[in-house]
């Protein structure tokens, strides 16, 4: 999956600047330890790429030392850094109307993620899907993103409400306290998906900001400012079938007929994306294979077979022809990475926590 195609709107990266420029990081100082270009931001904005979306994002946490700046840039961003998509969203006539609205959006606005609005017998929700690699900062969207819909809940309906569980597909990190700053509900970690769910009769709420007319226009005014590869990139929808089938992953032609097409045609898309299907599909098990074996205590046998391979054996070769190592030797070197100290992460936060309710 290409992430050096400008997908990014440049809204984005305003609304993420201005936390690292409060706690004094310039400018000019993360542009130039990022390589990312971001003076011409203000007068020519542009899209922006996933893998300067990613560079900045290290610069940012490594420079401040927060490896949970998704969690405080997500309470930062103001709502108006949707746009047009954040607009018609919140002029919905329900809560599950602006939910499924959001969802409706949210691929066009940000092409990594998928949205999925569902319902269960108490609550409903979205499920947010990575359908593009965000390694390894996927973390730290789904903290910003489920903070600022969190903030987005309370504008909306009331100070005084909040979700009825947030859930994360990640173990619980070292600074996992820091999240009860945040989230006042149910946290669940290593889920399934990610998800933002509220009680179904908080979600039949009539909206306060509600108009039809307004909500359709600002849709149709977001849609004219997207990059129009936002709209239609078959890769993701290729990817997001893959993900929904993992474990048991679909043929050619299977894939094909869930996206509505036949398989010659699907071939011949993907290759003038200069790709293919066993690539999408290597690129997949491969990322799914990294997640499993840094985060997760399962044998690589186990990983194997979950990935659709036949045994072990055919895993590891085809591990080693993507990583360049064995499974077993990546898990060595890289299973326990970005273990910290979880006390120093505490006293961090402490301190950062006091400057900012100090600076309002």
């Amino acid at each position: 999956m290409d992430r050096d195609t400008p997908i990014v709107l440049p809204e984005y990266i305003s609304a993420y600047l201005e936390f690292p420029e409060q706690l004094g990081l310039k400018r000019a100082e993360l542009s130039k330890k990022s390589g990312v270009d971001l003076e011409s931001l203000a007068q020519t904005p542009r899209p922006f790429t996933l893998n300067e979306i990613l560079s900045l994002i290290e610069v940012g946490i490594t420079e401040l030392k927060m490896p949970y700046g998704g969690l405080a840039i997500g309470h930062q961003m103001r709502l108006t850094c949707h746009g047009m998509a954040g607009v018609s969203a919140m002029a919905q006539q329900t809560y599950a109307e602006c939910l499924q609205a959001a969802c409706r959006l949210c691929e066009k606005a940000f092409p990594p993620f998928t949205m999925e609005y569902y319902e269960a017998e108490n609550t409903v929700g979205i499920r947010i899907i990575e359908c593009i690699s965000l390694a390894p900062f996927s973390h730290f969207f789904f903290e910003s993103i489920t903070v600022n819909f969190k903030n987005i809940l309370k504008f909306l309906l009331g100070k005084e409400y909040e979700p009825d569980h947030i859930s994360f597909p990640y173990p619980a990190p070292e600074y996992e306290k820091i999240y009860r700053r945040y989230f006042n509900c149910k946290i669940r970690f290593n889920a399934e998906h990610c998800e933002f769910a509220v009680p179904k009769a908080l979600a039949r709420r009539e909206l306060l900001l509600a108009n039809q007319g307004i909500a359709r226009m600002a849709e149709q005014d977001f849609l004219k400012t997207v990059p129009p590869i936002n709209l239609n990139y078959l890769p993701k929808k290729l990817r997001l079938v893959l993900i929904q089938s993992a474990g048991a992953f679909p043929s050619l032609e299977t894939a094909a007929r869930k996206l509505g097409m036949s398989g010659r045609t699907l071939r011949r898309q993907l290759n003038s994306l200069r790709t293919n299907f066993q690539n999408e599909l290597d690129l997949l098990r491969r990322e799914f294979a990294i997640n499993y074996l840094t985060k997760s205590d399962k044998c690589i046998t186990e990983i194997a077979l979950m990935l659709g391979f036949c045994d072990s054996s055919a895993f590891s070769k085809a591990f080693k022809k993507w990583t360049g190592e064995s499974p077993r030797e990546f898990k060595k070197n890289y299973g326990q990475q970005g273990q910290t100290n979880r006390h120093d992460f505490e006293a961090e936060w402490e301190n950062l926590y006091r400057e900012l309710e100090t600076s309002e």
